[in-house]
């Protein structure tokens, strides 16, 4: 990272990368350059493996976490307030759920890592309200708002922001769920109960309605399927509404017909956004 103040400041893509950062593990490519902040558009680093943001004013406290000499890492209220800057609200709400969620993004095929939350929505709100100025500030605050807790991967985080944003927003603005809820059936289904608890996606317990989301890469191995059914037929004997979602249902008609399924299992009326609205929502959310 460059800025003001910060006591170093790399002046090339060379100088950048004698600071060891393949010898921390972070790995420029051209589908996932790194990003460094610059304090001015004339400290930009010209390279097809660095993305530059530019920062001006003084950063808030907490912004800033040293990894190794020379090097900055943007913290995860940063990183949402980045995100508000140069995304707008979907995106630093996806970047949100990131931080308080169970998974951290990478770049190799497998997608995601799984870990514990870096922070808690308090802790991130702690940090944005010491933002005083500027409208990306108000941003990340409302992106904060729309964002859930908890989630286990950038698809859990996807389908809920799709099916919960605001209509404004490109959403359909179903009631927000629970995010990876724990149902323990109750004595009258024990009989018809494979397991002692389940884990579920996307629950509005009050509703008894459930969603799956199923990733092609996790859900197609025998052991996986088999557990996945007894799952389901499990909790539709116990009396609850599962759905299905995949990556494929995240978009275009087929997603209209989602929500419209999952909208009669809740009794609400869903929104209905604009077909162009809701495929800008669906092409951002996609691209995160």
């Amino acid at each position: 990272m460059s800025g003001n103040g910060l006591g170093w400041s790399a002046a090339s893509a060379s100088e950048l990368w004698g600071c060891g950062l393949e010898e921390l593990g972070i790995r420029a490519t051209k589908a996932h350059p790194v990003h460094i902040l610059v304090d001015c558009q004339e400290h930009r680093i010209q390279s097809q493996l660095v993305k530059n943001h530019v920062w001006t004013g003084t950063l808030p406290a907490g912004s800033l976490y040293r990894l190794a000499p020379g090097v900055l890492l943007a913290s995860p209220g940063l990183c949402v307030l980045q995100a508000a800057a140069s995304s707008g609200i979907p995106r630093a709400a996806a970047v949100a759920m990131e931080c308080m969620g169970r998974y951290g993004c990478v770049t190799d095929e497998r997608e995601f890592l799984k870990r514990d939350p870096l922070l808690s929505r308090e802790e991130l709100r702690g940090y944005l309200d010491g933002v005083k100025v500027g409208s990306w500030a108000r941003r990340a605050r409302r992106a904060l708002d729309l964002a859930l807790e908890n989630s286990r991967s950038p698809l859990e985080t996807r389908a809920a922001l799709t099916l919960t944003l605001p209509v404004a927003l490109g959403g359909y603005a179903l009631p927000r769920p629970e995010m990876n809820h724990l149902i323990v059936p109750r004595a009258e289904d024990y009989p018809y109960s494979q397991y002692a608890q389940y884990e579920v996606d996307m629950c509005w317990p009050e509703r008894r309605t459930v969603i799956e989301v199923d990733s092609y890469e996790f859900h197609l191995n025998k052991d996986k399927l088999d557990t996945d059914a007894k799952k389901r037929n499990s909790l539709k004997a116990m009396g609850w509404a599962v759905s299905s979602v995949t990556a494929g249902q995240l978009s275009g008609d087929a997603l209209d017909v989602l929500v419209r399924q999952i909208s009669r299992d809740l009794g609400v009326s869903g929104g209905s956004p604009p077909p162009g609205r809701r495929d800008a929502l669906v092409d951002r959310l996609s691209s995160s």
